[in-house]
């Protein structure tokens, strides 16, 4: 199925085009009694096959001026949970017999709580990315982006939808393949970003950031 507005490539079951945003439900519906089959969904976005159109890449600075649908603030509702990527622990996972062998090494070696202290701070590399993986949390509302991150010094953010002002995603070679990629955040008036790692359906987040009232009037439905 194609996107009648930008002629993009957009699966069968998707409402809203990936690229432009165009509302596809009538053309599904006109599919329908012409006897094409499709695939129904409940989830209003769903992740695209890659493998048969070239990426287009997102303008380098989108600025979101539409207005979202009113909302009681005592009723925000989350919309979209943005979950954390199983590479995030990769590193600590390849490193980890390395950083092991130094803490039993200083810990047999060195038999005294200074030796215990010593011999834990080598496992710091390990341990601190797994509570971060398990600790950090970040949704979607209807009115706000809402990020958590951290263990020790926890740091809680809140961005309202209509105050974005730039939405990018970060991916390595390694996100590429892996599917996964860090979330770049900022905000009007405000030159510092905001980095959220390590993100699954990065494609995913960042269109709906790019088009909140589409997907919040589409889960709303529901």
């Amino acid at each position: 199925m194609f996107c009648p507005n930008c002629g993009k490539k957009v699966n069968d079951d998707d409402n809203f085009c990936k690229f432009c945003g165009r509302d596809l439900r009538g053309e599904r519906i006109e599919n329908y009694q012409e006897n094409i089959p499709y695939r129904n969904s409940d989830v209003p976005f769903q992740k695209t096959d890659y493998a048969d159109y070239t990426p287009v890449t997102p303008a380098p600075v989108t600025e979101i001026k539409e207005e979202l649908p009113q909302v009681n603030e005592d009723e925000e509702i989350v919309v979209y949970e943005i979950k954390k990527h199983y590479m995030a622990l990769f590193w600590p996972c390849v490193f980890s017999p390395i950083f092991i062998a130094y803490f039993w090494i200083f810990y047999v070696n060195i038999p005294s709580i200074l030796g215990f202290v010593i011999a834990l701070i080598f496992l710091m590399p390990i341990v601190y990315p797994v509570l971060r993986y398990f600790s950090d949390r970040s949704v979607i509302t209807t009115q706000n982006l809402h990020i958590r991150q951290g263990v020790f010094n926890v740091e809680d953010i809140c961005v309202p939808l209509n105050k974005i002002h730039l939405v990018r995603v970060r991916r390595s070679f390694l996100g590429r393949i892996a599917d996964y990629g860090h979330l770049i955040i900022e905000k009007e008036n405000s030159d510092k970003e905001i980095v959220y790692r390590y993100i699954q359906e990065p494609e995913d987040v960042e269109f709906i950031l790019h088009n909140p009232k589409a997907y919040i009037e589409e889960y709303l439905k529901q």
